[in-house]
Formats: structure tokens, C-alpha cells, sequence
């Protein structure tokens, strides 16, 4: 077959924008555009705080109702102060909409608490900071999630479907991630509500539920499904206060959603349709998005499209077409090749590749649009005429956590020796820098990076760790050692005296010489070296400090 010919057959084809899906992110509060705050909520420029004073209630929804019936996988990063009443993170039904705030005090803003106004139609994931034994509480740093179906919900532990008190204190101003994921279930099954907490990938809790049917309680029965209007509900979050306790905050600080709707027929194609199709031809990263045909991606990481033939066939030309946002069933546009999954409105041509075929996006392109990809394919060698349209997969790009650097050492080594830092949210793509200068990792995991210490590093620079979507921390390293004082600097010409010298930026492996000759270093702190000295002549003598990494300080013993 002729790959020129097919690709001028398919010149025409064109490159569509569907419309988005219900999919939000808010990195940050810079804005909270699409957002209401009820109670004491409000915008702080960076985040939505809840509650920040005795007796506060706030809530913050999306204003406009999201699907959810069909599956959701969202993430939002969350601060507590170590003793607030408590954080929910909830999905409702309930007639107040985007206005609705639930009690205040122990009921967390969803429950009754003082006020006796619960949320109807709810279902809460509460993050409990106080033990309240009336309510039987398990802990003070409790994980719950607490539904009734279409009734007013509950803080008390009876109506909780599933509990557990993480090892992470949620409560302690530190930054917490959560993860919630629904996955609808097939068949009459119930769906699988996964919740994950600062580990987003390994599941902190697995609970059946649906929408529909609702789930079991802890204590026996079920809970009945919330009532929603076209599986669509307010998504948000709660806390409160009681009074007559020390002012305490809850914090959002970012914000991710992604509905996962069931895929309409186009994402499957008709590459092979009565023939034994039809087959999946069209992959990323080697999968093609699972049930909901969606990718999960990392905004700067690199990802690989590939397109093979159908099984049994050898290479055939293909075109690959793109539509900006997740495609569903309002998207859907017939064509003469069969059912695209998005208009096809602006001419492409992709230089006619043959598959198999790959495609490497490589790190750092910072593609943060969602998109649905799908091709066009002449399948039969023996049929040029005939063309049809592969599977697609929607690409859903999020954003990662920035990486932190808590410790890095030695903050100075000698040339090729091993640097470590530790820290978090290390991409496996992070670029290390030392001065600007790109070195190669020889340790790299989510918590830990390795380099040999490089030739010609600067005094006084930095090494900073970059993840693909560009987000840095930087350590200072290699510093100018200082002293600020000198135990012992005078002694005898015959040398033996213990100098002490404090200061800052010392190191492992520091030398010391005095009138140029080596003195015998008996101990090193990052502030503090101690060296025997060695005889010298009578009189003021230079005394230099030289760290490993080559910097050096100087300051003098007097011989008597």
C-alpha cells in the first residue's frame, strides 16, 4: 500500500475542540471563581479558610452541581491546626445547593452539632481532630466516612461506613494530600469509593458504595443511596468550631476534579469491528485509560503515544487527530470513517506515519490541557479505499505536589563523593542542579536523591531540584565556612595545642594548616573544629580552614 496516498486521502481530516468535561483544578486561591463561601469561609489570596476563630462554620462548594454517579477521582491539599474540630470533605444533594452549611461545634459543619441543621442527601469524609466520646470517636485523628442517604447526616460514629486513624496527624499545621476516587460499578454491582491520604497512590480505604444504593454501616444495614438529580451533586468542604476554646484554622490550599464519565461507544472505534474487533490499536503509555478511557497524567512528565495495527495485519499508514477537553456524549460527530469522538473542525497533517509507530512526548513540555486522542487508520493492505477510526483515550493532566528539601548532606564533600538529600514529591524526571550545572543523580526515589559531588563547584552556591512542571526547591550548598570566635589561640612553639575554632559552614573532612603546615583535626561539627597544632616559630601565625569542597576562612594562633 501506497503511505503517501492514504496520507492525501486523509488530509482532510481535522482537528476538533470537544467541550470539557466537568473537570476543575485550583492549584492555588489566587482565585476562587466558581466557588461559594458560606459561614466564616474565605479567600486568603493562596487559600479558602474554613474556620479561623471559637465558634466559627464555614463551608466552600463548587457552585454549579458536578457529576459524580459516574465516577470522580479528585485531589486537594489541606492544612489543620493541631486542635480545629474537624475538616469534611462532602458531596450533597441537599436543596441549599451551593448555600448549604451544617452544624457548627462537633458537627464539623455537615452534621447537627449546636445548630442542629445538618446537610441532607450527603455523604462526608470527615477528618476528626478532637475524640469526643459521646459521639464514639476512636481517636482524635480519625478518618470517617459518614453517610445516611437522603436524610440529615450525622457526626456521631454509628453512621460511619468505614473509619481508620491514619499514621499522618492531620491535624498538625503540617500540608496533608488527599485523594478520593469513585469508580461506578458494572452490572448491578456497587461502585468502589477509594480514599488515599499523603501516599496518593497507595489506597488508604476501600468502601463499597454507590450513589444509587448508598453503602453498609459499620454497626449492620444500609444506608440507602443520597437522591441525587442526574447522578449530579455539590461537591465542597466543612469545618467549625466550638466557642470557648483557643482560635484554630482549616485550610484548603489547592484543588483538583476530574469526572470520570462513562465513555460513550466512540472510544472504542471500528479498527476490526466483525472481524473480531474491535481492537485497541491506540495506547499511552502502553494502557488505554482503563474503564473510563482516561489517562492520568502529570503535567511535565513525559508520556508515550503509540499506534500498532490490528492483530494479524503488517504496517499500515494511520493519522493521528486531537480535540481539546475530554470528549462525552455531546461530542460525538458522525463522520464517512464511522463515529468520531469530537468535531473535526481544523485541518492536520501529521506527516502520514505507518504504524506501528510511537510517539514520545519528552519531560518538561508542560502540557496541562485536557485532550482526547484518536486516529484515523487504513487497516486492510489489500482495502486502501477502506479507513476507520481507532480507539481513544482522553489525557487528563494534573498537577503535582512541588518537591521540598529537608535535609541536605554533606552541605561540602570532596570531589566524587556521595551528596544526599532527602526530602518530598521528588519527580522521577526532577532535574539536579548544582550552581546551574546539570548533574547526573546516582539515587533517585520520591523521598531521596543521590549525586557524586561534582569537579569546580562554586563557594556559596545552591542545588535545587526541579520537577518537569518546572516546580523547585533549592538548599544553599557548598557555603563560605565563618568564624565567629576562637578558643585557645595562643601556645607553645613546640606545638600540641588544642584550638577550638566556632563558626558556621564546616564540614566532614575539613583541613587545617597553620604557617602552611598541616595541623591534626580531632573533631568537626557544622560550627565548631577542633586541631592540635604543630610547632611553628614564635610569633602571630595564619591559621587557614578548608572545607571539602574548597572554601576556605582564615584566622591566626599566636606562638610563644
Amino acid at each position: 500500500m501506497n503511505p503517501t496516498r492514504i496520507g492525501r486521502g486523509l488530509a482532510g481530516v481535522l482537528l476538533g475542540t470537544a467541550a470539557v468535561a466537568q473537570s476543575f483544578d485550583y492549584p492555588t486561591f489566587a482565585s476562587t471563581a466558581g466557588l461559594t463561601l458560606n459561614g466564616s469561609a474565605t479567600g486568603t489570596g493562596t487559600a479558602v479558610r474554613l474556620i479561623n476563630a471559637a465558634g466559627q462554620r464555614g463551608s466552600c462548594w463548587r457552585t454549579v452541581p458536578t457529576k459524580v454517579a459516574e465516577g470522580f477521582d479528585t485531589t486537594f491539599q489541606f492544612v489543620m491546626s493541631t486542635a480545629p474540630e474537624g475538616l469534611a470533605f462532602v458531596i450533597h444533594g441537599a436543596s441549599g445547593g451551593a448555600t448549604s452549611l451544617g452544624g457548627g461545634a462537633w458537627g464539623i459543619g455537615y452534621g447537627y452539632g449546636l445548630e442542629t441543621t445538618p446537610i441532607t442527601n450527603c455523604l462526608a469524609i470527615e477528618m476528626d481532630a478532637v475524640q469526643d466520646g459521646w459521639l464514639d470517636d476512636t481517636s482524635a485523628n480519625e478518618l470517617s466516612v459518614h453517610t445516611v442517604g437522603v436524610y440529615g447526616n450525622s457526626e456521631i460514629e454509628s453512621v460511619s461506613i468505614a473509619r481508620v486513624t491514619p499514621a499522618a496527624d492531620m491535624s498538625s499545621n503540617t500540608v496533608r494530600a488527599m485523594r478520593v476516587r469513585f469508580v461506578p460499578g458494572v452490572g448491578g454491582q456497587p461502585g468502589t469509593l477509594t480514599i488515599y491520604l499523603v501516599d496518593l497512590n497507595t489506597p488508604l480505604l476501600t468502601i463499597p458504595f454507590s450513589f444509587e444504593a448508598g453503602g453498609g454501616q459499620l454497626t449492620g444495614g444500609s444506608t440507602g443511596g443520597l437522591g441525587l438529580l442526574n447522578g449530579e451533586a455539590w461537591v465542597g468542604f466543612t469545618s467549625s468550631l466550638r466557642t470557648g476554646v483557643a482560635a484554630q484554622s482549616a485550610e484548603i490550599r489547592s484543588w483538583t476534579w476530574a469526572s470520570l464519565q462513562v465513555p460513550p461507544d466512540c472510544y472504542e472505534g471500528n479498527i476490526g469491528a466483525g472481524s473480531g474487533g474491535p481492537y485497541d490499536v491506540l495506547t499511552v503509555n502502553g494502557g488505554v485509560g482503563g474503564f473510563f478511557r482516561t489517562a492520568q497524567l502529570l503535567v511535565g512528565d513525559p508520556f508515550t503515544v503509540a499506534v500498532v495495527p490490528p492483530p494479524g495485519v503488517g504496517p499500515v499508514p494511520y493519522l493521528l487527530v486531537a480535540g481539546l477537553g475530554i470528549a462525552d456524549v455531546s461530542t460525538v460527530t458522525a463522520t464517512q470513517w464511522g463515529s468520531a469522538c469530537f468535531p473535526l473542525q481544523l485541518p492536520i497533517d501529521l506527516g502520514s506515519p505507518v504504524a506501528p509507530h510511537s510517539l514520545t512526548v519528552p519531560p518538561g513540555y508542560g502540557l496541562n490541557m485536557p485532550l482526547t486522542i484518536q486516529a484515523l487508520m487504513a487497516p486492510d493492505p489489500g482495502n486502501p479505499g477502506l479507513v476507520g477510526l481507532t480507539n481513544a483515550i482522553a489525557i487528563q493532566f494534573s498537577i503535582a505536589p512541588a518537591p521540598t528539601i529537608t535535609n541536605l548532606t554533606p552541605l561540602s564533600a570532596v570531589v566524587g563523593n556521595t551528596v544526599t538529600a532527602t526530602g518530598t514529591n521528588f519527580s522521577p524526571y526532577a532535574t539536579l542542579t548544582v550552581g546551574g550545572s546539570v548533574v547526573t543523580p546516582i539515587v533517585k526515589t520520591a523521598t531521596q536523591l543521590a549525586f557524586a559531588m561534582p569537579a569546580g563547584v562554586p563557594c556559596g552556591t545552591t542545588f535545587q531540584v526541579t520537577n518537569p512542571d518546572g516546580a523547585a526547591a533549592v538548599r544553599a550548598f557548598n557555603p563560605v565556612p565563618t568564624i565567629t570566635s576562637t578558643v585557645n589561640n595562643s601556645g607553645t612553639a613546640s606545638g600540641g595545642t588544642s584550638m577550638v575554632v566556632l563558626g558556621t559552614g564546616f564540614a566532614p573532612g575539613t583541613t587545617v594548616t597553620v604557617n602552611g603546615v598541616p595541623a591534626t583535626v580531632t573533631s568537626i561539627a557544622a560550627t565548631l573544629v577542633v586541631f592540635v597544632t604543630p610547632p611553628n616559630p614564635a610569633g602571630p601565625r595564619p591559621v587557614v580552614l578548608t572545607t571539602p569542597g574548597g572554601c576556605t576562612v582564615n584566622t591566626t594562633f599566636t606562638y610563644l
